[in-house]
């Protein structure tokens, strides 16, 4: 299992994204966690904004991971997105064997 740890900027990006790769079947489940605060430098100073997170739960597959980074780019606002891949140590079967069906 995959999990994508991708920061957006409201409620209908996350949905937006959520949608688009739940449709796509390259994701099996996400999450979007709202209230986030972020602090971060750009453009030579340090900015405070609002986000969603957005967790995204897939299997690892061949080139599962790089068509996931390449959509949410495309449909990303943010001219440099955060799309983060976290590996899975361990995952109960019952889980593992729901992610693999709805994936099929």
């Amino acid at each position: 299992m995959i999990l994508f740890y991708i920061p957006c900027p409201d409620q209908a990006v996350a949905e937006k994204i959520s949608r688009t790769l739940l449709e796509e079947k390259l994701i099996a489940c996400s999450n979007i966690i709202p209230g986030m605060k972020s602090m971060y430098w750009w453009e030579g100073k340090i900015e405070t904004s609002s986000e969603y997170i957005l967790i995204l739960k897939t299997l690892e597959r061949s080139d599962a991971h790089k068509l996931i980074e390449k959509r949410v780019q495309e449909l990303h606002p943010y001219s440099i997105p955060c799309v983060m891949q976290l590996p899975v140590a361990a995952i109960n079967d019952s889980f593992k064997n729901w992610l693999e069906e709805s994936l099929k």
